[in-house]
């Protein structure tokens, strides 16, 4: 799991691909901040991003 800070507003979250890797059959799939939905990575693949906040929301 890569770790970032969102750039629009400025909070802590992680995510990474989970899935198989097979051939043919790729899509489009964007890792966005789960707290304000800013796109942070997007590439071409037949794997799945996952995000998990890292911030308490209760703050």
């Amino acid at each position: 799991m890569e770790t970032v800070i969102c750039k629009k507003c400025g909070k802590k979250f992680g995510y990474g691909l989970v899935g198989i890797v097979y051939p043919g059959g790729k899509d489009r799939e964007t890792a966005d901040c789960p707290y304000c939905g800013e796109t942070v990575a997007s590439i071409m693949t037949s794997q799945t991003f996952y995000v998990e906040k890292m911030e308490d929301d209760n703050k």
